[in-house]
């Protein structure tokens, strides 16, 4: 069930158009519903991610992001300077591996890194 704190975690994250951290989640889901409290984002996006309406992204040193499903697989750029993870809009292309006997891959990840425009 798409409850109304659910869907405004919904129009946050369409209208951020990048991956957001639950802090941010909560900072921009308030604009909207002011009374939005910490507890509810917290229980949303874990029942989201469990129901597959939100896909975590997490990279080491960074806090874990969420976003809404995309249609394909797509990288991150991650900006040096202000920490924020934006989606790259171009096809995923991940390198052939030659793994260790008994590994089995089930994905990858592509990470861009640099500066943003902001910054």
């Amino acid at each position: 069930m798409l409850t109304k704190q659910r869907q405004v975690i919904e129009r946050v994250l369409k209208r951020a158009s990048r991956p957001l951290t639950r802090k941010e989640i909560l900072k921009f889901g308030r604009e909207e519903l002011p009374k939005l409290g910490s507890a509810t984002v917290d229980r949303s996006v874990n029942t989201m991610t469990k129901n597959f309406q939100l896909v975590g992204v997490s990279f080491p040193g960074q806090p874990t992001r969420y976003e809404l499903p995309s249609g394909q697989e797509h990288p991150h750029f991650i900006c040096h300077t202000c920490n924020q993870v934006y989606d790259l809009d171009i096809p995923m292309q991940l390198p052939r591996v030659k793994l260790p006997k008994g590994f089995y891959m089930t994905g990858g990840e592509v990470v861009y890194s640099g500066v943003c425009p902001k910054c």
